[in-house]
């Protein structure tokens, strides 16, 4: 009995596919496409926590007397 003999079609497509060039290239697109999915959703969303900013207090004035300014 004769065997079937496997397609040599099967193994270059796997092998061109499998490529290291083919497999970078898939993978930065990938990453590529992340980032900007995640930069679209950030600024669709805006920020949700508080500012990063104090609030702006006024200057102590030279008289007081804190623990900072030597009130010995």
């Amino acid at each position: 009995m004769e065997r079937p003999r496997a397609s040599s079609r099967s193994g270059e497509a796997r092998g061109r596919f499998a490529s290291p060039p083919f497999v970078l290239g898939g993978f930065l697109l990938l990453l590529v496409l992340v980032f900007a999915g995640s930069y679209a959703l950030g600024a669709a969303v805006g920020p949700i926590g508080p500012a990063s900013d104090p609030p702006a207090r006024p200057a102590p004035s030279p008289t007081t007397h804190g623990p900072h300014h030597g009130g010995h």
